[in-house]
């Protein structure tokens, strides 16, 4: 029985609340410091790979606590956590637009790289404690895969807020005056606001979803701690899912600001076809989400995986090779978001079948400390690509004082934009060879985690805690 609309619609809202913040922080922002604020491109790599690495100290704690915390009465426990962290989320959105732009280099930076931190903090909570209720939420492979379609449509829509304000603000000379962007990134971070709040009161953390499994009901010791662990990364499936992850799609954790660099330097376009060209490129893959949804059911995720890689390097080669107008890019976007949402919401459900693995061998939910380990083993690289791409644009001379780059950073910034995610895409799919969960071992999870779990009453009872 596929889940009801109303409730699909509600679970899939958190993450792209917190996604339309990621939009903002990770890409706006780093176009916005540097060309508004002033910042040179070297120190904006080094912010984010010192964030990153900030993630190594933070992440595992809070995974794990957020595992070993007990569900309260009257006030939940994942939901509880959501409500906390977002006003801390929406302060920090707020600030980090404000820094003036006669501060020295070494003042910006260290403000900067503060608000981050205290950034993270609330994100990292935030996304755990999403994720880890959705997981619980929607306990069958249809149904995650259901819900991560309507989250694709959510955080499109309200991510366009922020893409739209972005291109606008920061393509062309429409825009300039600084007093008038700040009211512009103001105006998204209050709709930001608007979808968070929706999300953490419109749903409801009732006891049943925490009656099997949960880590809160176990003492938390050394040794405990230690034997999570090993189960955890004993897995074949842990190993080859974090290496695909960290690998295949990497340089789209930062595709918005390679596309920002792209349209404006090297396509020379204004912000209405910087808008056109990733909006309706978006568009027509949202259209395409439910028959690739339906696609991914019936070949099983792994091999819905494999299919993806064709139309992502795809669109990546011609992007490198061919594209020179604002519709040659859309075009190029269509194949490599096609790509790129296929795998996600493929990832989804493999991801949920390794905490439901995980779980039935060892009898104890673990999404937080899963989701931990992965932060432990990535943050030492994960700002890694911002690093790379600066890097890359500053060998090619790229000058924040230049109306027009010059040939040579414009193909720095085509190598940077296209030839990367490239090379990384490849060396990324090696991994899938060794996940160990074909169709019928995910059908077989999910129906395990299907009689574990309440399927009726997460998210619209009245009368339940929350």
């Amino acid at each position: 029985m596929a889940m009801p609309l109303k409730r699909r619609l509600l679970l899939a809202t958190p993450l792209p609340a917190a996604w339309m913040s990621s939009v903002i922080i990770h890409n706006v922002y780093v176009k916005f410091y540097t060309d508004v604020v002033g910042m040179d491109p070297r120190y904006v790599g080094w912010v984010y790979l010192i964030f990153n690495i900030w993630n190594v100290l933070n992440d595992p704690v809070f995974g794990v606590l957020l595992d070993k915390m007990r569900y309260r009465p009257g006030k939940g426990k994942f939901l509880l956590v959501m409500r906390v962290t977002i006003p801390f989320l929406l302060l920090g959105l707020v600030l980090m637009a404000w820094t003036p732009s006669s501060w020295s280099q070494a003042a910006i930076f260290t403000v900067f790289l503060i608000e981050l931190f205290l950034f993270d903090v609330a994100s990292t909570l935030y996304l755990i404690s999403a994720t880890s209720y959705v997981y619980l939420a929607a306990p069958t492979r249809e149904d995650r895969i259901d819900v991560e379609v309507a989250r694709a449509w959510i955080g499109n829509v309200i991510s366009a807020v922020a893409t739209v304000v972005a291109t606008q603000m920061l393509v062309g000379d429409a825009v300039t005056e600084r007093i008038t962007l700040n009211v512009m990134l103001m105006g998204v971070v209050l709709v930001n606001g608007a979808v968070y709040a929706f999300a953490a009161w419109a749903l409801r953390d009732p006891p049943e979803l925490y009656e099997l499994g949960d880590g809160g009901a176990a003492p938390v010791t050394a040794s405990r701690l230690l034997t999570d662990l090993r189960s955890v990364v004993r897995m074949r499936a842990f190993w080859a899912l974090f290496f695909h992850g960290m690998l295949f799609m990497a340089p789209m954790g930062i595709y918005f600001t390679a596309f920002l660099y792209f349209m404006d330097h090297v396509v020379r376009s204004t912000g209405i076809q910087a808008t056109l060209a990733d909006t309706a490129s978006m568009l027509v893959v949202l259209v395409l989400l439910p028959l690739i949804a339906r696609g991914i059911k019936r070949l099983g995720s792994r091999t819905a995986m494999w299919v993806a890689a064709l139309p992502y390097l795809g669109g990546f080669t011609l992007l490198l090779l061919w594209a020179d107008t604002w519709w040659n890019v859309l075009l190029c976007y269509v194949l490599i978001m096609t790509g790129r949402y296929t795998v996600s919401t493929a990832t989804t459900a493999l991801d949920a079948a390794l905490i439901d693995h995980n779980e039935r061998l060892t009898g104890v939910r673990k999404a937080g400390s899963i989701a931990s380990v992965r932060a432990l083993l990535t943050a030492p690289i994960a700002g890694v690509q911002m690093v790379l791409y600066m890097a890359i644009l500053t060998a090619g001379g790229y000058d924040i004082t230049a109306a027009v780059q010059s040939p040579q950073t414009q193909e720095a910034i085509r190598l940077a934009t296209a030839g990367v995610p490239i090379l990384f895409a490849l060396v990324g799919l090696v991994p899938l060879l060794f996940l160990p969960y074909d169709r019928a071992r995910e059908r077989a999870l999910s129906e395990w985690s299907r009689a574990r779990r309440p399927e009726e009453g997460t998210a619209v009872a009245a009368d339940t805690a929350g």
